[in-house]
């Protein structure tokens, strides 16, 4: 993976820790931020090449994050056990990672967003 920096945006720290664990594995630099505003302060401190995004951190939805990161050029997408009926408009057309996924499966998303083939569809 070219040592390509991730942001994860993950409040449930058992989900952030094994995805983390996981993508470091699969060779990507991951920096991970429970509250919305430490994700903001990684975002704005580090050079991310792609964020994975829980909609909604400890009660604060993640759209400023997401105004940023397109400001930025950043590619993102989300990951929810919601799905996409609760998205902002806005944002309908971000790729969405349901909940539980697969390692695999946010690999395979992250590899499209960077690539630029993410239609923004779900994932499965």
């Amino acid at each position: 993976m070219g040592g390509k920096t991730l942001l994860l945006a993950e409040d449930e720290m058992y989900v952030a820790m094994t995805l983390s664990d996981l993508l470091t594995e699969a060779g990507y630099r991951v920096l991970t931020a429970a509250r919305l505003g430490d994700a903001i302060g990684v975002a704005e401190r580090e050079r991310i090449d792609c964020a994975i995004l829980d909609i909604n951190l400890h009660g604060e939805q993640v759209y400023p994050l997401c105004d940023r990161l397109r400001e930025s050029g950043v590619p993102f997408f989300f990951t929810s056990a919601y799905g996409a009926e609760g998205l902002a408009e806005e944002y309908r057309d971000v790729p969405m990672v349901p909940k539980p996924y697969t390692c695999d499966e946010v690999v395979e998303a992250i590899v499209r967003q960077m690539d630029g083939t993410a239609d923004g569809t779900q994932a499965r």
